[in-house]
């Protein structure tokens, strides 16, 4: 059986309100089409899948690294199928989901397919009951049979009160699609819908079925509020996904957490923290209030925060201690490395139970290019030193304080670089 996935995304967006198309805006860091595009690549019983845009859209595609199927012209959902389903007829059944309406969990999609594949529906709606249904098409049903839908602005006043929804995703198989070029146009916006589907392969008698989804609610978003609502239901998803595995986060609704984040059991995060995708923390870590993480690994049992910065590419390995207002980029800390307060650590790597002194920055920019610095086992950097890239320190030295360093520093040696002092007499007023 081949089963071919279609995101519709040939819409333009007029009411976001925005620049750009509102599928490239970010939903926990993530493009809210690529909700779907993973989801679909995560079911094994998809054959293939492809994304229908229009011209307009094309370049924004282009630039995420996909290669979409070009409607023209944009003449609704309906449209699109017709337009795609001349050129992709092979296939058994036709998955189709939208670019603005993300799905969070893959399991949702793998149970409507199993349901609508094991009923033989030629044409399966998923569906959901909402308190609120204003915006979407309800589902009529008749005597437990699917019979049609009905857009909102085409609902009588009692069809309007009905709380089961059209979530837009469909499954379609060949013998109902080849009915595709039977659709008419809404004559009140001129374009095809692929609701209209429903009622004319009801009345040739196929088999018409709906799938309630019980799961994480699905929800469109047409405009900026709507995302933000969006926003806070997954907020609340991820994070208590990270409660239920053992994580513990005070005052959660505080807390910021991207998708594709990796934070094993026993971790604790103090309220005010902020983590961008693709960062990774080991057991037994605490991540403190007002710390900002993106792309990066933190060890087991480390200390982070509060009010520290760890931006990418950098990798904290076990027992790391990490104090307020430390910023560290692009370096490797070994285990039991401290840099307890007012640090800035760049393309840097630091050796086993080192200390960095307060105040203490590496100057890696000259101006042109960055430059590296290596930082031995077991080192001292007093407090308020200047570190000048690119330099070496060996294991067991010691940077008097105050010292600005722009030489090697062999294994175990003491290095002061400072202006003389100089105490002048007493000064009358």
């Amino acid at each position: 059986m081949k089963i071919c996935a279609i995101i519709l995304s040939a819409g333009k967006s007029k009411r976001f309100k925005s620049s750009f198309p509102k599928f490239i805006h970010k939903l926990s860091g993530q493009p809210i089409i690529d909700y779907n595009i993973n989801l679909i690549k995560k079911i094994n019983k998809i054959t293939k899948y492809e994304i229908i845009t229009s011209k307009e859209n094309l370049k924004y595609f282009n630039n995420l690294g996909y290669s979409p199927f070009i409607q023209f012209p944009v003449n609704g959902t309906g449209g699109a199928l017709k337009q795609f389903y001349k050129t992709y007829n092979k296939y058994d059944y036709y998955l189709v989901m939208l670019s603005d309406t993300p799905v969070f969990d893959h399991k949702i999609i793998s149970n409507f397919l199993h349901k609508a594949l094991k009923v033989n529906s030629d044409i399966c709606v998923l569906s959901q009951n909402v308190l609120e249904p204003k915006g979407y098409g309800r589902l009529i049903i008749h005597k437990k049979k699917l019979i049609k839908i009905i857009e909102e602005d085409e609902c009588t006043n009692a069809q309007k009160k009905l709380n089961l929804i059209n979530t837009g995703i469909f499954l379609i198989s060949k013998k109902a699609i080849s009915n595709i070029n039977l659709l008419k146009k809404n004559l009140k916006k001129n374009e095809y819908f692929i609701t209209d589907l429903i009622d004319l392969c009801y009345k040739k008698k196929l088999n018409i079925t709906t799938h309630i989804n019980k799961g994480l609610s699905i929800n469109g978003i047409n405009n900026l509020k709507e995302l933000n609502e969006l926003e806070i239901l997954f907020q609340n998803f991820i994070k208590n996904n990270l409660m239920e595995s053992g994580v513990r986060i005070y005052q959660p609704e505080t807390v910021y957490i991207e998708n594709d984040v990796h934070i094993e059991e026993g971790v604790i995060i103090e309220p005010n923290v902020v983590i961008r995708r693709g960062v990774k923390i080991k057991k037994d870590t605490i991540i403190k209030s007002f710390s900002y993480l993106e792309d990066c690994r933190i060890g087991k049992n480390c200390s982070i925060g509060p009010f520290a910065r760890i931006r990418p590419s950098s990798q904290l390995k076990d027992e790391v201690r990490i104090g307020n207002f430390v910023e560290i980029k692009n370096s490797k800390l070994s285990s039991g490395v401290k840099a307890n307060h007012l640090a800035y650590i760049g393309d840097t790597k630091i050796g086993k139970k080192t200390n960095i002194g307060a105040g203490t920055i590496t100057c890696n920019y000259n101006g042109k290019i960055k430059l590296s610095c290596n930082i031995g086992d077991e080192c001292f950097i007093g407090s308020n030193s200047s570190i000048v890239a690119p330099v070496k320190i060996g294991n067991n030295a010691y940077v008097a304080a105050g010292s600005v360093i722009t030489n090697d520093i062999s294994k175990g040696q003491f290095a002061i670089s400072r202006v003389k002092q100089k105490n002048m007499k007493n000064i009358k007023k």
